[in-house]
Formats: C-alpha cells, sequence, structure tokens
C-alpha cells in the first residue's frame, strides 16, 4: 500500500517595480517577514522560504504591483 502525501506548497511572489510606489504596506502586512524593503524603498522577497502564501501583501498594495501564486499552480490544474 503506497501513501500519498500532499506536496507543500511552493510559493512564488511577483513583483511589478513599474507600477510600485515604494509605499512599503505589503512589507508592513506580511506576517512571516519574507518580504523587505531595498534601499530605494522598493519591497523585494527576502526571503522566500518564509512565505506562506496568505496573500496579504497582495490584498492590501493599492496598486496591484505584487502577486502571490504557487510553483505548483499550473502542475495542479493538468491532473
Amino acid at each position: 500500500m503506497t501513501e500519498t502525501k500532499k506536496k507543500k506548497e511552493e510559493p512564488k511572489i511577483d513583483i511589478y517595480r513599474a507600477w510600485c510606489k515604494a509605499c512599503g504596506i505589503c512589507v508592513a502586512f506580511c506576517p512571516t517577514g519574507a518580504l523587505a524593503k531595498d534601499e530605494a524603498g522598493y519591497p523585494y522577497v527576502k526571503d522566500i522560504e518564509k512565505c506562506i502564501n496568505c496573500g496579504w501583501c497582495e490584498i492590501r498594495c493599492p496598486d496591484f504591483a505584487i502577486t502571490v501564486g504557487s510553483k505548483n499552480k499550473k502542475k495542479r490544474e493538468e491532473e
């Protein structure tokens, strides 16, 4: 008998710097500290391993400059 294990969702964060006004809201709402601000104030992914795919950064961004998804999403849709 084989046991199937759920694969951990690998987070994927895309930041569209051209749309971003460097307000810092996404960084402030990240509950795990996966995001940080660079020297110019723009967000970047500091530690992808900390990301829990909660989507708070995406939901709170007033400029729609950040998206959170899963690297496994396309693969799951094909199954």
